[in-house]
């Protein structure tokens, strides 16, 4: 790892690195460049700053709205599932533990609600009820942006964005590299083994290019009671292959096509426990098959530090195929055959951002458009194919006016149109929504914010695997959802001597009206999509830093509480389970032993009992889980990585909140995670 070692007569930064090679840990860069150098000593900082993204080779990188700590990179975590990467985050949550089951939850709102992208393409899918929407591979992700609630019409979605960006040739080459290469494996012990290897060059001077490929296998887990799940053996792989063209220093075009394959015999219900699948299939396993293919092409253009452009070309498209010929119980019976789903996004979007000063205050204008047309298509069998189509625009400007050096302003509004092509109804729903925030830098450690922000989401297609179309029934009086999200807070920083200390505390409340509802209406053997009258949402995330010399140290505790105030019930999904998350607090610890090039990590997580939840329903119990890691990048061999960690460290039975939990029939349908595993890994970039 980098040192970053803090001067106390000098108080500049230092950066000493083992070798050329090694991903930057939390510990590296957090501390480094976000709060150890102070801005009077910008020239130092960025210094330090353009050493250490020479440094950074691999790992994730994921920056929130809800913490004030700058990038993390969290590589150590050996991520194979989106959970690994993102459950620390304060307000975030991933449900599910299978491989199709990944399931983003910002404050109480699923990837439905959420503004996701993949290299700047659109990965909203409704597949089904059972499965996730997401099929992310964790280990080639570059960074990961997350806006935790909507607080900027540049984004759309109800709770807020999350955008990944892969590596590409550009990240991985070293100085003075013109080719490069890097092998992988990693083994845990609760049953997978992956692997990956990646080539990548600079093939002139402005062409570079890059691919990758990717296997995990895994078996079916064993969970903190020792009870071996059912149905989640299977494979999967991830091709990447990138071409960036750079005619010019002030622009960059990129082409990448990204291929995923999810494959095995697999339980009917993935997002319940082995036990619930046991209990209403018997061992009926389903041949399985999840893919996704996401061609983009991305350009960026700056002109010079007052005007810049970023737009997006993509076609996204999701493939779930499913053999339910044999699947015994009250499977439909027009469903025993092989039944298919594909969800195809294709769109584009253009952002620009312009910096000029009138009448002596500067101006940050950021201002684009953005456009998906979703597509879904379902087919049983050799029956005929249904098909609907959705299509949504936007056009977006706001502007950060800078009155003075310690405060400024950003209004923005936003303009929303969407088309429904449905069996359901033709019907188009539009709105104009703004916002507004404010930032007030009391001195060099404090600084306070506030954001407003108001809220729309036009009526979705229904899910696309289950063959409902023709027969579900969009309300006569169906509006579209719309609300209000307010949120401030402040950020804190402060150095003494070799003691640093960071911390951000953001209060929120979300009010939504007409809440929009999908729910199947068994008396009538229909899916009805209608509102289900006024929510709210409120809550807040905290996080505190500690640094000293080698040691880092992060507490953060998130809460949120949701109410339906028409019905004086708990927000529901579409199978009337809670969407409360209630209250979850995180502990980080981090320490480099720089003689040994050794960094060590450990990380708490304790989520509070939530009983906000349906009269006659089971709450969502509390747990802790405890992770370790030991990360080793010899000075002796260039280019050489080993990691070992422990997750679930004590063996602990428990669940996500965000995951599936409660009963049905009698069956317990929890979906526990895996107990204790060990990992380990060597990665070699040669």
């Amino acid at each position: 790892m980098p040192s970053h070692k803090n001067n106390n007569q000098s108080h500049k930064c230092s950066s000493t690195s083992f070798r050329q090679s090694i991903p930057l840990s939390t510990l590296s860069f957090s501390i480094a460049a976000a709060l150890f150098c102070q801005p009077a000593f910008a020239d130092d900082q960025q210094d330090v700053t353009s050493h250490m993204e020479e440094v950074v080779v691999w790992g994730a990188k994921v920056s929130s709205s809800s913490e004030y700590l700058g990038d993390e990179d969290i590589s150590v975590k050996q991520a194979d599932h989106l959970s690994d990467l993102l459950r620390d985050i304060p307000g975030v949550d991933v449900g599910g533990t299978h491989s199709v089951n990944q399931r983003i939850n910002i404050r109480g709102f699923n990837e439905t609600d959420l503004d996701i992208r993949l290299d700047g393409a659109s990965q909203y899918a409704n597949m089904f009820h059972h499965i996730g929407n997401l099929t992310l591979n964790p280990d080639i992700i570059k960074a990961v942006d997350i806006q935790v609630g909507a607080n900027s019409v540049v984004n759309g979605g109800l709770g807020g964005a999350v955008h990944f960006e892969t590596k590409n040739a550009k990240d991985l080459l070293r100085p003075d590299e013109q080719y490069g290469a890097r092998i992988f494996g990693g083994y845990a012990s609760n049953d997978a083994q992956q692997g990956s290897t990646t080539v990548y060059g600079q093939l002139t001077d402005t062409v570079d290019a890059m691919l990758y490929g990717y296997m995990i296998k895994r078996g079916n887990f064993k969970d903190g009671e020792g009870k071996e799940t059912i149905g989640a053996e299977g494979k999967v792989n991830n091709i990447l292959a990138k071409l960036g063209w750079e005619p010019t220093d002030k622009q960059r075009f990129e082409l990448t096509y990204d291929r995923y394959r999810d494959k095995g015999d697999y339980s009917p219900r993935p997002d319940m426990s082995g036990g619930a699948n046991t209990s209403l299939s018997k061992t009926t396993l389903i041949p399985t098959q999840y893919d996704r293919d996401t061609l983009t092409l991305n350009h960026r253009y700056n002109h010079n530090e007052a005007f810049s452009i970023k737009s997006s070309l993509y076609r996204n498209t999701i493939d779930l195929e499913r053999d339910e010929s044999a699947i015994p119980g009250r499977w439909p019976s027009n469903r025993r055959s092989v039944n298919t789903a594909i969800n195809t996004n294709t769109g584009a979007r253009v952002t620009a951002t312009s910096e000029l000063t009138l009448s002596s205050i500067d101006n940050r204008f950021t201002y684009g458009v953005d456009y998906n047309q979703q597509k879904s298509k379902s087919q049983y069998g050799a029956g005929s194919a249904l098909t609907e189509k959705g299509t949504a625009s936007a056009v977006f400007l706001q502007n950060r006016f800078q009155f003075t050096e310690a405060f400024s302003m950003t209004p923005g509004i936003r303009y929303d149109h969407f088309k429904r092509d449905a069996f359901t109804s033709n019907t188009s729903f539009s709105d104009v929504t703004w916002a507004l925030a404010a930032d007030y830098v009391l001195n060099e450690h404090v600084t306070f914010f506030a954001s407003t922000r108001s809220l729309f989401k036009a009526p979705q297609l229904l899910e696309s695997f289950i063959k409902y179309q023709e027969v579900a029934y969009l309300a006569d009086d169906i509006k579209a959802e719309t609300g209000l999200n307010t949120q401030g807070g402040a950020k804190f920083s402060y150095d003494i001597g070799q003691h640093s200390f960071a911390s951000n505390l953001t209060v929120f409340k979300t009010d939504l009206k007409d809440h929009l509802q999908t729910g199947y209406n068994r008396a009538k053997r229909q899916y009805d999509i209608y509102n289900n009258g006024d929510a709210e949402i409120k809550g807040f995330e905290a996080s505190i830093f500690y640094g000293y010399d080698a040691f880092s140290s992060k507490l953060s505790y998130a809460k949120s509480d949701n109410k339906n105030t028409t019905n004086n019930t708990p927000i529901l999904d579409g199978n009337k389970r809670s969407t409360d998350m209630g209250d979850s607090i995180n502990l980080s610890l981090d320490y480099t032993i720089y003689d040994l090039d050794l960094y060590l990590g450990w990380r708490s997580q304790f989520v509070l009992e939530e009983d906000n939840v349906m009269t006659g329903t089971a709450v969502k119990d509390a747990y802790n889980v405890h992770n370790l890691f030991a990360q080793w990048a010899p000075h002796q061999v260039d280019g050489l990585v080993m990691t070992f960690g422990v997750d679930n460290l004590f063996d602990a039975q428990y669940a996500s909140h965000a995951s599936r939990t409660g009963s049905a029939r009698g069956i317990d349908l929890t979906d526990n995670e895996p107990g204790r595993n060990i990992k380990v890994s060597a990665a070699y970039q040669f």
